[in-house]
């Protein structure tokens, strides 16, 4: 199978600061990788790169683009304030690349069924700053839908939200994934989303780029090493769950 995104050898950063340093790695047509490391690690960073928004500072940035890629922002990116719609909100990318912003009637289905599958078709004429953070992601997650991607880039979906919007929000992610055959990048500092969801781990720490399996980056303690704490993990219902050790 061809990969549908790769990295080869490449440095990442801002200005004169170096961020990442000769990363390698690929992901597959319906892959979901989950993108864990500390604050300021590199993850956002990669994110950028991969939407071709960031250029190397040397390496190469290879992206399949006849698989459409979508990208998710994180939470606190969002105004609420905006005078728009779900409704608006959804279309905003599509009607931005037409004259006159008039969609065309599969735009329009995309949409309806981009807010169908979010859950928020019914809140399509309330205004983002009537709705709850949980709603606004779902909103903007509909607008990354609608676009109709192969491929979707998440940073920190979960942020913010409360559990039950955060288990509607994987559920959602998950049938996604299985309906559309979406590849998913997820950046997250729940280490239990990619644990229980990963098909496989980007891991990043002090400008580095570790490709690992979900079981097995619990196995080698890598965690503990990279984030200078003892985690205790177990399993529940069929789920990994892991949280740092309490110091007794």
């Amino acid at each position: 199978m061809d990969e549908i995104l790769r990295f080869d050898n490449v440095s990442l950063g801002y200005g004169r600061g170096k961020v990442l340093s000769k990363v390698s790695c690929k992901v597959f047509p319906g892959e979901i990788v989950g993108l864990v490391g500390p604050n300021g690690s590199g993850k956002t960073t990669f994110l950028k790169a991969a939407l071709g928004i960031l250029r190397p500072k040397s390496g190469t940035v290879w992206t399949d683009l006849t698989h459409g890629l979508a990208y998710v922002p994180q939470a606190e990116e969002i105004n609420p304030y905006l005078p728009l719609t779900i409704e608006e909100t959804v279309n905003l990318i599509n009607r931005s690349r037409h004259f006159m912003g008039r969609l065309t009637r599969e735009e329009k289905k995309s949409a309806k069924e981009a807010m169908q599958s979010s859950g928020i078709l019914p809140l399509a004429d309330r205004l983002l700053g009537e709705v709850s953070g949980g709603q606004r992601q779902r909103a903007i997650l509909a607008q990354a839908i609608a676009q109709r991607p192969k491929v979707l880039l998440m940073d920190e979906p979960t942020k913010g939200l409360d559990v039950a919007a955060e288990r509607e929000l994987i559920g959602l992610i998950t049938h996604l994934k299985i309906k559309d055959n979406l590849t998913l990048l997820l950046a997250t500092h729940n280490l239990a989303l990619p644990l229980n969801f990963a098909d496989k781990v980007f891991l990043f720490h002090q400008g580095a780029l570790i490709v690992s399996n979900p079981k097995e980056l619990v196995k080698t303690k890598k965690l503990e090493e990279i984030y200078g704490i003892p985690f205790v993990n177990h399993d529940a219902h069929g789920l990994m769950w892991i949280a740092p050790a309490r110091n007794l």
